[in-house]
């Protein structure tokens, strides 16, 4: 079973005034620094449990995909470490780890080594990913030639072709179909199902609220919020409202769910009914 720890997680980038004061630092490395730290995450933290589901969420800018990066190691941390127990599948960047001249089935092999799938056991796999990715004769073509669908479809089919301890993935399903997003999804419900950790990126309310059991907001490089998923898409909802001069406020209903009012105040809904023919209101059953 896998789980993931963040633990006073931040990334700093260094930005030199000119291109001489980088050159500078680095011939005298013992003279004053000629830096300042760009901080573009500061004091993450946070957990998922084995078998849970948490989403990510936040405006662009926000460090959404650094932090996955963190987490996966393709990025190192300025401070602050990650703990991962279990097999790592993830999807970040489209294409990541294919190469555009090979084709489609010798990327298949080479991605596979990366995630610890040798060359035997992914040709044993090598049929159900084909019948995944559902390329057809693309699969022989350099890659080079794929749409971004394309190679997301055979990025995820790769990805997945056994089931991981812990899921990532990056906003990358959003780049495919309708169906394909669907057929994702699907499968990544199935992981879920057989207690696959999950975390996820993705502005899409509906695909949150369905999968995950918590979502985090990222603002400012920083953990603004932790909490439900319809608490925490309300809340970001109301961020956006606010960044168009709208009031945002936080109310605490008598059932004790927390409740994000945004909006400008100039009109208020007071009721909401379904009627009939004649005018007359219907009863909702369930």
């Amino acid at each position: 079973m896998g789980s993931i720890r963040v633990t006073n997680l931040g990334k700093a980038y260094k930005q030199y005034s000119t291109r001489w004061s980088r050159l500078a630092e680095w011939v005298d490395p013992f003279n004053r620094a000629r830096h300042q730290l760009k901080w573009v995450l500061q004091d993450i933290n946070f957990h998922v449990d084995a078998g849970e589901a948490v989403g990510v969420i936040g405006i662009n800018g926000a460090g959404k995909s650094t932090l996955l990066k963190l987490i996966t190691g393709t990025v190192q941390p300025t401070n602050g470490n990650v703990a991962i127990n279990g097999r790592v599948a993830a999807m970040l960047e489209l294409g990541m780890g294919f190469h555009p001249d090979f084709s489609g089935r010798q990327n298949v092999y080479m991605a596979g080594q990366l995630i610890g799938i040798g060359t035997e056991e992914m040709a044993t796999l090598m049929p159900q990913v084909e019948a995944w990715a559902d390329i057809g004769e693309y699969m022989d073509q350099p890659v080079r030639v794929y749409s971004s669908g394309m190679q997301m479809h055979l990025a995820f089919s790769v990805a997945t072709a056994k089931r991981p301890d812990v899921l990532i993935v990056d906003e990358a399903l959003s780049v495919g179909d309708a169906y394909f997003q669907h057929k994702s999804f699907d499968r990544i419900r199935a992981f879920r199902a057989q207690g696959t950790t999950l975390l996820i990126v993705s502005h899409d309310k509906a695909a949150i609220q369905s999968i995950c059991d918590r979502a985090i907001l990222l603002a400012g490089g920083r953990l603004e919020k932790e909490g439900s998923p319809e608490e925490i898409m309300d809340f970001y909802n109301a961020m956006l409202a606010e960044k168009e001069n709208q009031t945002v406020r936080v109310e605490k209903r008598e059932d004790g769910k927390v409740q994000t009012i945004s909006g400008t105040g100039e009109s208020t809904v007071c009721d909401i009914a379904l009627l009939n023919e004649k005018g007359e209101r219907c009863e909702v059953v369930g």
